[in-house]
């Protein structure tokens, strides 16, 4: 058994570093002392080759350099740790999520209360026109005139310096009952006025109604020429105030040329007498009673002697007569209507329904005339016929 050098030894006879852990047996008393000393730190070194100490030939080669200690890169805190690492990415995600959903439940709401506001404005909107349209629909005045057929024997022929008598049929095309209150035919050449018979003529809705004017005109040339094409009627729909309207005037038959022509070629010039109905006609069964006023338009007349009927078929008895002109006009008299031809008067025309009075002038001359009837006793004649001959 060889020797082992001793713990202070610091060499060895070769002048070597004694290698650690080398397994060796010792004697020494240092032994114990390493047993329960705490042991030195030692950087492990890699293993030298055993020299053979009877071999003298080979040389010795020393242990390499042990390399130098290379520290560790320290541990990060755990506080750097938790700064380096990324932030938990559930709890922000979820914020996210909220804020996206409460963000798209704000434009949903927007949105749905846009479109509800836009269909429920529509909707009012659509309401308000309606009622707007309604009401302009009701407000609507839709009026149609044509010249009567019996507007030709309207005139009197007594001249041009007299007015003479236009008829005009009135239909209502719109949707409410209205009144007429005035008329004029809107020309220039003529002068005309409705007559006192005719104002607050009712015309209701879908139906027609007879009004008539007074009309004068100059015969400078002969009379007038062409007849005119419109006619101002001043109308109260029910329930509202009046209107001024200009309604087309058709005279298809130019009937008012034709008796303003007429009316310039009479010899007599300065008579002009009508009869308005003064009271409700009654239809008695075989006789029908008209009540009347007859008026002149000026002094040349004293009263009215007698009156007759050139229409065919009728016959007509008047009384009292003779009736005296007072301020123009003569008291009430009764004309009583009945048939004398059911055959001729079914055929007759409204232009063939009048009648006709002896006048005595104020020089004591008596001249007979036709005399006019105003539309509603021509109206309640033909009426009469139509009922008693069928």
């Amino acid at each position: 058994m060889s020797r082992a050098p001793a713990y202070w030894d610091e060499m060895d006879d070769s002048g070597a570093t004694p290698v650690p852990d080398f397994d060796v047996l010792s004697q020494g008393s240092w032994e114990p002392s390493r047993r329960w000393a705490a042991p030195e730190p030692v950087v492990p070194l890699p293993r030298a080759p055993l020299r053979d100490p009877s071999s003298e030939s080979e040389p010795y080669e020393p242990a390499p350099e042990p390399l130098p200690e290379v520290e560790a890169p320290p541990e990060p805190s755990t506080e750097e740790a938790e700064a380096d690492e990324p932030p938990p990415r559930g709890p922000a995600f979820v914020g996210r999520l909220q804020r996206w959903s409460r963000a798209r439940s704000t434009r949903l709401l927007a949105i749905v209360a846009f479109v509800a506001g836009a269909v429920l404005g529509g909707a009012t909107v659509h309401e308000w026109d309606t009622q707007q349209a309604a009401e302009k629909q009701r407000n609507t005045v839709r009026l149609t005139a044509r010249v009567a057929e019996d507007a030709a024997s309207s005139a009197s022929w007594t001249g041009a310096r007299q007015p003479w008598t236009l008829r005009v049929v009135v239909t209502n095309s719109g949707p409410t009952d209205l009144r007429v209150r005035a008329a004029r035919l809107d020309d220039r050449r003529f002068t005309s006025h409705l007559r006192t018979v005719s104002r607050g003529a009712q015309v209701r809705a879908g139906q027609d109604a007879w009004i008539s004017l007074d009309v004068t005109h100059s015969c400078s040339t002969g009379g007038p020429t062409s007849a005119p094409r419109t006619i101002m009627l001043t109308v109260t729909p029910e329930g509202r105030p009046d209107q001024e309207i200009r309604v087309r005037l058709s005279d298809d038959t130019t009937l008012v040329v034709d008796t303003a022509r007429q009316k310039c070629q009479s010899a007599a010039s300065n008579l002009w007498i009508t009869a308005e109905l003064h009271g409700d006609p009654a239809d008695l069964g075989t006789e029908l009673v008209t009540p009347i006023r007859i008026t002149q338009q000026d002094t040349s007349a004293a009263a009215v002697r007698e009156i007759r009927t050139p229409t065919p078929g009728l016959s007509v008895v008047s009384a009292p007569l003779p009736v005296s002109f007072v301020k123009m006009q003569t008291p009430p008299t009764t004309l009583r209507w009945t048939i004398a031809d059911c055959t001729k008067a079914r055929v007759i025309v409204f232009a063939e329904v009048g009648i006709s009075a002896v006048i005595q002038l104020e020089g004591g001359e008596s001249v007979q005339m036709p005399i006019v009837l105003d539309a509603n006793a021509v109206l309640a004649i033909v009426r009469f016929i139509t009922r008693t001959c069928g």
